[in-house]
């Protein structure tokens, strides 16, 4: 399956997906909201505990909602993209089934990425003075190869739901996948951003038009409004895109989606 097929068939299922659609606005809506309405004062020098506690737990619950969230809409698409059609249960089993898989997933890029990013600060740090263009040089070295490997394990989390594999499997299958096809996803993903920075400008605008006639909250909750019905979007366009282009090259071809729109 080529790169215009899988974007073509990921607007397809994106179209005939209205129920996740909601559902994924529901949820990038409520924590927007809190964002506007728990952080609407402007950041003082010398920040309260209670606030960056408070900010803390926040971004602490948005992340394991987002795993259970992420794993649902995987399965969902997974069943639309290779059954062609879907019910919505398949989002909580899916969710439920692959959370520990997908955290476990997440928790080891975290590392890998972290290690990295920590290895090229210390070279950076210790290569001072007359080396430090070489601590600079090795330091972008090192922040490249983790970019490149965060690359290689793009597919893991697709692998663990749409090949039913453990987190270390679906890793190792993800750096063998992508290697195999990397100008293609790296094409494909060019493109997601090309529509996602298109959508953003269009949405700036709004916003822009928006900041003019409502001022203060209401403008910020109208931004977090439209944001999140772009997300959605955005975030269903990209998973379906990815799985009918992992199904295409790992199985010949993704099935056609049928016109089911739960």
């Amino acid at each position: 399956m080529g790169i215009g097929e899988s974007l073509t068939k990921g607007f397809s299922v994106s179209v005939r997906s209205g129920v996740l659609f909601f559902v994924l606005f529901i949820f990038g809506f409520v924590f927007n909201l809190i964002n506007v309405l728990a952080f609407q004062n402007p950041p003082s020098p010398e920040p309260k505990t209670s606030t960056l506690v408070a900010a803390f737990s926040i971004g602490v619950v948005f992340i394991l909602l987002s795993i259970y969230v992420q794993a649902g809409t995987l399965g969902y698409i997974r069943d639309r993209v290779k059954l062609g059609s879907v019910n919505f249960s398949t989002f909580f089993s899916s969710g439920a089934k692959y959370y520990v898989r997908l955290f476990l997933v997440g928790l080891l890029v975290a590392l890998i990425v972290g290690a990295l990013l920590v290895l090229a600060g210390l070279v950076a740090a210790l290569l001072t003075g007359k080396l430090s263009v070489l601590g600079i040089a090795l330091a972008i070295l090192i922040a490249a190869l983790g970019i490149y490997l965060v690359v290689l394990l793009f597919f893991a989390p697709y692998i663990v739901v749409a090949g039913d594999q453990p987190a270390w499997a679906s890793i190792k299958q993800s750096v063998a996948f992508v290697r195999k096809n990397i100008l293609p996803i790296l094409g494909i993903a060019i493109l997601l951003v090309l529509i996602g920075l298109v959508i953003g400008v269009l949405l700036g605008l709004i916003s822009g038009l928006t900041a003019v006639a409502i001022k203060g909250v209401a403008s910020q909750m109208v931004f977090a409004f439209l944001s999140s019905l772009v997300n959605a979007f955005l975030g269903i366009l990209v998973t379906a895109t990815f799985m009918n282009f992992y199904f295409g090259r790992t199985t010949g071809a993704a099935p056609q989606a049928q016109a089911n729109p739960a």
